[in-house]
């Protein structure tokens, strides 16, 4: 693990378990108080929980401290507070603003994707200056894929449930238009921190986490745990 990666270590398992745990307390209280559907986005919390830890046994990574505490808080904020506590109801705008966040965090994502995928040489990832353009748009594809699919679960949860978890009663097309439209919106904000990182070598937030991750797994060897 590294130097940045270490700082994070203990924030990033006691977030873990702390929304471990609340999955499973939110899971027992809305089987007596609630519906099954809350029930079932409690169990799946869970579920995600353990996502990161997942994805880095299925594609081989070394664990970064920093990479999965900002995964958590990401999944804390979209999927406790905006589903498990139905904050995307409750809070005006905490809907479009989550949104729009999943579009810069998965443009995120979309670029560790990039690295893990491009070829390695002599063992080692390397980043250009002039792949630049090329990254920043499969971050944003990386990105608008999983706007897609998410707007795709939604309508199957409609369709088994008939909850209405896209609004097309009270909305039409307008709220998933809306979601897709600022998750892209996103994804091109991520831009802007990509194109400080690749041409004066500045971190910033963002980007520290892709760097954190980079070193961690620059090495062909860093990847086997």
């Amino acid at each position: 693990m590294n130097e940045i990666s270490s700082r994070y270590n203990q924030a990033s398992q006691l977030l873990e378990v702390g929304f471990g745990i609340f999955c499973v307390v939110m899971a027992v209280y809305n089987f007596f108080f609630s519906t099954p559907y809350y029930v079932f986005l409690s169990l799946l919390g869970l579920i995600l929980t353990f996502a990161p830890r997942i994805i880095e046994w299925v594609i081989h990574l070394r664990k970064d401290a920093l990479v999965r505490l900002t995964t958590h808080l990401y999944i804390v904020l979209t999927y406790g507070i905006g589903m498990i506590f139905n904050g995307y109801d409750r809070l005006p705008g905490y809907d479009k603003v989550m949104h729009t966040l999943t579009g810069v965090i998965f443009g995120l994502c979309g670029l560790i994707a990039f690295y893990v995928l491009k070829p390695r040489r002599e063992g080692h990832i390397v980043i250009e200056r002039e792949e630049y353009w090329q990254a920043a748009f499969f971050s944003a594809g990386f990105a608008s894929l999983i706007a897609v699919g998410w707007e795709i679960v939604e309508f199957v949860i409609n369709l088994v449930l008939h909850n209405d978890p896209q609004h097309v009663l009270d909305t039409g097309v307008n709220d998933t238009m809306l979601d897709l439209i600022v998750c892209l919106i996103g994804s091109l904000l991520f831009w802007l921190p990509m194109h400080r990182y690749y041409h004066s070598g500045k971190k910033g937030l963002l980007m520290g986490v892709f760097d954190s991750f980079l070193q961690t797994n620059r090495k062909e060897d860093g990847k086997k745990q």
